[in-house]
């Protein structure tokens, strides 16, 4: 059975986990484009490494973020532009100092046709809401930090995924259709990937 897309007007409280778990699995290759993986600083900085792993540069990677107040509730949108990233280099953006609070929206990347910067992927972020085992859809994702939208998402190749763990869902970009804060109704996503915390260098 294929995977469908559902979008509600709200969700239960018990299912808008706003603080980023841990994912078990490694960051890998993504059949995307690009890497995404995140960083908390001992200072309290938490930022979001964009790695090119395509063959031409990126012209630009838009990320989209949110301000978390102390009870884990909006407070404002963060917009960051990373431009110009070589084959197999990363650039990084800075989403909280000490003291803030804030969770990745979406990430939307860039490649330069004909002279133009032309959107290719919509990256959102997500978490694993609910697991059920089994089931067809065997995962409910929902958004990190914001209302509005679920996925009903699964299949015989869907990665294996635990409740709580933070998600990327790709959909390559349509010529003509703006970029939305959430995925579109009705679509499948491409790809659901973990967003895991960036690798450790060896040594430290």
């Amino acid at each position: 059975m294929p995977s469908r897309l559902f979008r509600a007007a709200s969700l239960p409280a018990a299912v808008l986990l706003t603080a980023f778990a841990p994912v078990r699995a490694n960051t890998a290759a993504a059949s995307y484009g690009v890497e995404v993986c995140t960083l908390t600083g001992t200072s309290g900085q938490y930022s979001v490494r964009v790695r090119n792993t395509g063959s031409a540069p990126l012209a630009r990677a838009d990320i989209t973020g949110v301000r978390l107040d102390a009870g884990g509730q909006p407070q404002g949108d963060i917009h960051i532009s990373l431009a110009a990233i070589p084959p197999g280099k990363y650039e990084t953006a800075i989403l909280a100092r000490h003291g803030e609070s804030a969770a990745l929206v979406s990430i939307a990347t860039y490649l330069s046709v004909n002279g133009a910067d032309t959107r290719q992927q919509e990256l959102f972020a997500g978490k694993v809401a609910h697991v059920s085992p089994g089931a067809p859809l065997q995962y409910t994702l929902a958004p990190l930090a914001v209302r509005g939208w679920t996925v009903a998402y699964g299949g015989p190749n869907a990665p294996k995924l635990d409740a709580g763990s933070a998600v990327l869902l790709a959909y390559p970009a349509r010529s003509g259709k703006r970029l939305d804060t959430r995925p579109e109704a009705g679509r499948t996503p491409a790809d659901v990937v973990p967003l895991a915390p960036c690798p450790v260098p060896r040594g430290k």
